[in-house]
């Protein structure tokens, strides 16, 4: 163990001299690693409403988010990238370097806050491999949805009201106001997270600087005033979710399978040593913090707070209520999750967190490898679009018999040529059809072929995200 210790000594000295510049490399590294996972064409059916959603007008996304259960900054930011990048056939990749770009400013911004206060080489690193590996972000760094803005403004709102509290400083301040109200406009969870984190900032204010509870409590009035015109929109969207919502109900084999979601893979056993390394970060950091009093561990632990009270709230609230809260929701907070882990393991020598990297690093390529699969390999997508673009015609449709899956359908094929079966005019057919069987669901029958002269043939097994169908071509006999 001493020879350990002494190459971790060794390297460590080595290290520190380049920190930042290692903290930038890092998160350049996995910014790449997310790129290489971008070039496809797969959307999923809250991507394909997003997609979708982006093409109205700036009136539209407000009204169309009003009517949905978000609210509209991210999609606001997306229409921004669609009119700047008008391109048809990069149109999803732009989408997705649009939700890899908060990821960066995360792993970056952490990563270099991180090193600076302990200065120190490894916690800046392990907070970029905790929150580029431990977690899912190789699967929701690229989601075209609101997560990755949440996981930025909830990461960044925290660290500002830290250095609120430390300093002061009325920069801090505004930026704190400024990043909680971009939270609460990007996602209802991460706005419960911006809630947590100013309840924390007021009893550490309350408890050792009372003096700076009025300028507190100014800030939250104006972070308040600044969300009024959504919160109202908000209590209608509640109403909404309050009456019906496809969240199923949650149990206690629902609340387990959060600590899979956030921290499993494919390899046995990950997220029971992940739980076992949060917990000795934070026996580890509460120790110090007993000893030293320090007010970074105190900040420390409540970056643990704010995830587990973001949950333990969407839980408490679906119980009360209705089922709310979903795993992914979460996701914001995982950053701030990812201090605490970084911040924790500071205290301790440094071969300890040269391991940890190492263990980041072996789950990061497993990571890696389930993501590869995801985008590239799993999915029928690109071999439905070949031959698609191959063989249908204007005058042709595409029928469906999975009507779930129409919102997705309509990203790869013009809505006008999608006809559900039971819409189906079989007297007047003027093309030829593509049906996409759904397994299970209702089929076209000899019957009906027979009464209007068709004819249909099995062109094998594709699909369209999860979504694997038989792929048959309908078409008038000679």
């Amino acid at each position: 163990m001493t020879k350990l210790s002494l190459l971790a000594s060794r390297i460590y000295q080595k290290l520190n001299r380049h920190a930042r510049a290692l903290v930038i490399t890092a998160s350049l590294l996995v910014t790449a690693l997310l790129i290489s996972l971008c070039f496809n064409n797969n959307v999923h059916t809250d991507e394909a409403f997003t997609m979708n959603l982006i093409q109205n007008n700036f009136q539209g996304i407000i009204e169309g988010t009003a009517g949905d259960v978000h609210p509209p900054l991210y999609y606001i930011i997306a229409k921004i990238a669609a009119l700047l990048f008008p391109t048809q056939t990069y149109r999803l990749l732009v989408q997705k370097i649009v939700v890899i770009i908060p990821v960066t400013l995360t792993l970056l911004g952490g990563g270099l806050w991180v090193q600076r206060k302990t200065q120190k080489p490894f916690p800046g690193l392990l907070f970029i491999a905790s929150l580029s590996f431990l977690v899912c972000t190789m699967e929701y760094g690229v989601q075209v949805r609101m997560y990755s803005w949440g996981l930025f403004f909830v990461t960044f709102c925290g660290l500002e009201a830290y250095e609120a509290y430390m300093t002061g400083k009325l920069r801090h301040w505004i930026f704190f106001a400024v990043w909680g109200v971009g939270t609460a406009y990007t996602h209802y969870f991460s706005f419960v997270s911006a809630v947590v984190i100013c309840g924390l900032l007021f009893v550490a204010l309350l408890i050792w600087k009372r003096k700076q509870l009025l300028r507190w409590l100014i800030t939250v009035v104006l972070m308040f005033i600044a969300y009024l015109p959504w919160f109202l929109v908000l209590l209608g969207q509640f109403q909404a979710v309050n009456t019906s919502y496809w969240i199923p109900e949650i149990t206690g084999e629902t609340i387990l399978s959060y600590f899979t979601w956030a921290f499993g893979t494919d390899v046995q056993y990950t997220t029971v040593m992940t739980m076992i390394l949060l917990v000795a970060g934070g026996v580890i950091g509460l120790i110090s913090l007993v000893r030293e009093r320090d007010s970074l561990d105190v900040f420390s632990v409540f970056c643990w707070l704010v995830p587990f009270l973001t949950c333990a709230g969407g839980v408490i609230v679906s119980w009360i209520f209705s089922p709310i809260y979903y795993s992914r929701y979460v996701y914001p907070a995982l950053g701030l999750l990812c201090v605490f882990f970084a911040l924790s393991w500071s205290h301790a020598e440094n071969w300890y967190q040269l391991v940890l990297l190492f263990f980041c690093c072996t789950i990061g390529v497993e990571r890696y490898r389930e993501a590869i699969d995801q985008e590239y390999l799993e999915l029928n997508t690109d071999l439905t679009m070949a031959y698609l673009e191959e063989h249908l015609q204007q005058e042709d449709i595409v029928v469906y018999n999975f009507s779930t899956y129409r919102l997705i359908y309509e990203y790869y094929v013009d809505s006008d040529q999608l006809v559900d079966l039971q819409d189906v005019d079989w007297e007047n057919l003027e093309g030829d059809i593509y049906f996409f069987y759904t397994y299970n669901c209702e089929q076209i029958s000899q019957s009906t072929l027979d009464a209007y002269g068709l004819v249909m043939e099995d062109e094998g097994e594709m699909g369209v995200e999860q979504n694997d169908f038989i792929m048959y071509h309908v078409y008038k006999a000679e």
